[in-house]
């Protein structure tokens, strides 16, 4: 299965081959500043399932801290999948025009939430990101 995703000017359009496993929900100050809500919404893809189409050129990257970056539209602003990884690419779920099929599964940092964040049913919460092997989809 392919689907697309695109920023909200359509200037940057991207493809993602095959299924995915699970939504990650980061609830950390970092991701929350940087979404203007409880977190970022992320889908971990295999670098090789992602491709861009269209507008490459308009992707801006922002070096916050030194191991963190965010990557948006230069047009529209729109938070953009982040390729930092050499294995991985994190998506923002949120640019998919497609159905995803698929539930947030994690959460992760959910020790340093927004008071107002409450728990969701059928999720794994994490205090802090994991190391281990279930951090991979």
């Amino acid at each position: 299965m392919r689907r697309k995703g695109s920023c909200l000017c359509g200037a940057l359009r991207y493809e993602v081959e095959g299924d995915f496993e699970g939504i990650w929900m980061c609830h950390c100050s970092n991701c929350r500043k940087v979404s203007g809500g409880t977190g970022n919404t992320i889908l971990i893809v295999p670098r090789e399932r992602f491709h861009w189409l269209t507008g490459e050129d308009h992707r801006v990257t922002y070096a916050v801290r030194p191991t963190y970056s965010i990557t948006r539209c230069r047009t529209c602003g729109t938070p953009l999948p982040a390729e930092e990884d050499e294995k991985n690419v994190y998506l923002t779920a949120g640019t998919l025009d497609d159905p995803l099929d698929a539930a947030i599964k994690n959460h992760i940092f959910y020790g340093s939430r927004a008071d107002w964040d409450k728990d969701a049913d059928g999720a794994r919460y994490f205090v802090e990101r994991s190391s281990g092997p279930e951090w991979t989809p």
